[in-house]
């Protein structure tokens, strides 16, 4: 799913953006201000090649007694773009909380490449496969 920043602006100076998928059709409310003022300008703007981080929880229970959950560490990571290319990496290993929390903003605000340059040297495993052979 592809998204884009909507910029506007009206009479009175003020400016508001709305991140939204481009296949989502502008709302009315989305061209007035939270003071009420009406949109009489409006800007479309890509997202470029710039990475999205998202945090995958993957607790699992092994022992259906007993509910005992399998692993110490719960967390994988994945990364994507935000402009839709089909283009992702997830985590071959898991990581606990504090780990991920670092590990996620080491890929904040970057482009594709260098994530890729990161994701490699830190050995976080393939692209472009949801597939992961531990």
């Amino acid at each position: 799913m592809r998204k884009e920043w909507r910029e506007y602006h009206s009479e009175n100076g003020e400016i508001w953006e709305i991140f939204a998928d481009t296949s989502d059709n502008e709302k009315k409310e989305d061209l007035i201000s939270r003071s009420g003022s009406n949109a009489i300008m409006r800007k479309y703007m890509k997202t470029l090649d710039y990475i999205q981080v998202t945090i995958i929880p993957c607790a699992r229970i092994i022992d259906d007694i007993k509910k005992r959950e399998g692993k110490e560490k719960y967390f994988r990571l994945k990364i994507n773009l935000l402009n839709g290319e089909d283009w992702f990496g997830i985590s071959s290993s898991f990581f606990d909380k504090e780990e991920i929390e670092k590990l996620s903003n080491m890929f904040i605000g970057l482009t594709k490449r260098q994530a890729e340059r990161i994701w490699i040297a830190k050995k976080l495993g393939n692209f472009n496969t949801n597939r992961l052979d531990l």
